[in-house]
């Protein structure tokens, strides 16, 4: 491990023990890290608001941006648990593999799945990072960005990963705005030759799109019509759990709990 990190660490913890806080030279001396060291550190994470000092009593806690990752991690992980049980039910009934899928920094994280029951399956691992223009769940997250993201993404070179990939910037923009105005993604064999996909979004209680749950299969095997509707009633039962509701546009649905 690098040793700035791990007296970092070291720090963050120390401080998480310590809400009160602790001045400069009771960390130092409870760690057993040279005092200049330890004053550069917590200098530096204090730019970084990764802890804040108080001036009067000169004291450092945990600041702000370690808070920030604190409750992104809570979400992913309340996320995965809300999810499971849904995304179990919509691999049962499809008998395909199901994703959950949300972008972070401009790129796009496999966040949750369930893999086919079936012994011939599409495999994808939680933990695999997509570009935000190559698949469905991706661009349906893409799409969900403020345009002004969007075309700062859009200045980069596009990678092509098959023949169908779409790497040109006036036609990504058009399917943008048709993933849209339908609330649907798909992936027409553009990372690989011979997979599809489709993709719905997850949506909180302000309606804002959170996440998306994808289900990539074969293109020769299975029509797109016959994975729509549990997919559909899928992310309407996780974005009911999520606080919301838009009659208009889904149907109600509740995940069976299996006995």
């Amino acid at each position: 491990m690098v040793p700035a990190i791990e007296k970092a660490d070291m720090i963050f913890s120390f401080l998480m023990q310590h809400p009160e806080g602790a001045t400069l030279k009771e960390t130092s001396t409870i760690l057993g890290i040279p005092k200049s060291t330890t004053h550069r550190l917590l200098i530096s994470l204090s730019e970084l608001d990764y802890i804040e000092q108080d001036h009067h009593s000169g004291r450092f806690f945990l600041g702000p941006k370690l808070l920030s990752l604190s409750r992104a991690a809570e979400r992913r992980l309340n996320l995965n648990r809300i999810t499971t049980p849904y995304l179990e039910e919509l691999s049962s009934r499809t008998r395909e593999t199901v994703k959950l899928s949300v972008i972070r920094h401009k790129k796009v994280y496999v966040i949750n799945t369930v893999l086919s029951p079936r012994i011939m399956k599409i495999t994808v691992e939680s933990g695999t990072v997509f570009p935000p223009h190559i698949g469905a769940a991706a661009k349906l997250l893409l799409s969900s960005l403020p345009d002004e993201e969007i075309d700062e993404y859009l200045e980069q070179e596009l990678e092509e990963y098959t023949v169908n990939s779409v790497t040109d910037r006036d036609m990504l923009r058009k399917e943008i705005e048709a993933i849209r105005a339908e609330g649907l993604a798909r992936d027409r064999q553009e990372e690989t030759i011979g997979i599809s996909g489709i993709a719905a979004p997850v949506r909180d209680s302000f309606g804002g799109i959170v996440a998306a749950v994808s289900i990539p299969y074969l293109s020769a095997l299975r029509p797109e019509a016959e994975l729509l509707p549990p997919l559909i009633e899928c992310v309407d039962g996780i974005s009911r759990r999520l606080g919301f509701y838009n009659h208009d546009e889904y149907s109600s649905s509740t995940p069976t709990t299996k006995e």
